[in-house]
């Protein structure tokens, strides 16, 4: 009985601690990890990766630290004969001694609605969670009921999505771990749930002056039980440098800068979070990088069109 009451406490206390699923400042860069029916939207093929290090120097009771630490590699390719475009993102997610690891294949159907292009996308993958209980420090390091060993579980996910793409506009809803894939982590007395997240995203881009424009952005994440939500905007000089900000509620305020290369083929970006909120419970930065290269889609006949002249995705 005690294993048991052990076992349900730790599994709790990972769930509490754990972000569900990673998060990142460069969001609105980031479509594909969040909604499937972007892939294809862009009308290019984008190859893509971000790495990003959380509360940088948090120390948990683990002794090499508890900062979260994520890399996304993503790739999605627009495919006239489907009628649409395909996607593959891979995430590594480690938090002390949990890692996560999220590798999806998306499909997005893009048709047009007016001057507008609405991709409907699915996604379907695996979600792995792994945990080492030899890293956790237990209040009596001789009990022989205390679970040893390392655990790693694979369950099926899936998603779907709908993205409304605009040359001046963006709007994305979706919902990631449909199936709320469970994981036991090394028993069958207690089960951890990987719930439902739901995601409406948006940005608008505003033309200043020939040179100059603006592109506020939104995302909105829940859980169907909590929300929480980030705002910010992005200002682009000559569609090749920008610069912008963002505030997530109850976390952090964050700035960006990047710059278009190789005649906008490449993009590269920092971002940093400075944390405003919880910080008895966080160390004070954020950092994140990416960097995303681009080419002409695959296509016969007559040349692409593309919806995105501009910076955005």
């Amino acid at each position: 009985m005690r294993k048991i009451y052990y076992i349900v406490f730790l599994i709790a206390s990972f769930t509490a601690h754990a972000q569900q699923d990673a998060q990142f400042t460069h969001f609105i860069y980031n479509q594909l990890f969040l909604n499937p029916a972007t892939a294809g939207s862009e009308n290019v093929t984008r190859f893509q990766a971000i790495y990003r290090t959380q509360y940088q120097g948090y120390q948990s009771t683990f002794d090499d630290g508890g900062a979260p630490v994520t890399q996304v590699i993503s790739a999605n390719i627009p495919l006239k004969m489907l009628k649409g475009g395909v996607g593959i993102t891979f995430v590594n997610d480690k938090i002390g001694a949990s890692t996560q690891r999220d590798f999806k294949l998306s499909y997005a159907y893009q048709m047009p609605v007016g001057n507008s292009q609405l991709g409907i996308g699915v996604s379907g993958g695996y979600f792995s969670r792994g945990i080492d209980y030899s890293r956790l420090r237990a209040k009596d390091e001789n009990d022989p009921l205390l679970a040893t060993g390392r655990f790693s579980q694979t369950a099926i996910d899936l998603g779907a999505g709908l993205y409304l793409n605009n040359p001046s506009y963006t709007i994305g809803l979706s919902m990631n771990h449909i199936n709320q894939p469970t994981f036991g982590l090394g028993t069958d007395k207690a089960t951890n749930t990987l719930k439902r997240s739901a995601y409406l995203t948006g940005s608008v881009l505003i033309g200043v002056s020939y040179t100059i424009d603006v592109s506020p952005m939104l995302i909105i994440k829940s859980d169907l039980s909590t929300i929480s939500a980030e705002v910010g905007a992005i200002a682009t000089y000559d569609n090749r440098y920008w610069i912008g900000t963002s505030y997530r509620t109850g976390d952090a305020m964050s700035g960006l800068v990047g710059a278009n290369l190789l005649g906008g083929s490449m993009r590269v970006g920092y971002a940093i979070d400075v944390i405003i909120g919880g910080k008895n419970a966080k160390s004070p930065m954020s950092h994140e990088v990416l960097l995303s290269y681009s080419l002409a889609a695959l296509r016969a006949g007559k040349k692409s069109i593309v919806r995105t002249p501009r910076y955005r995705y």
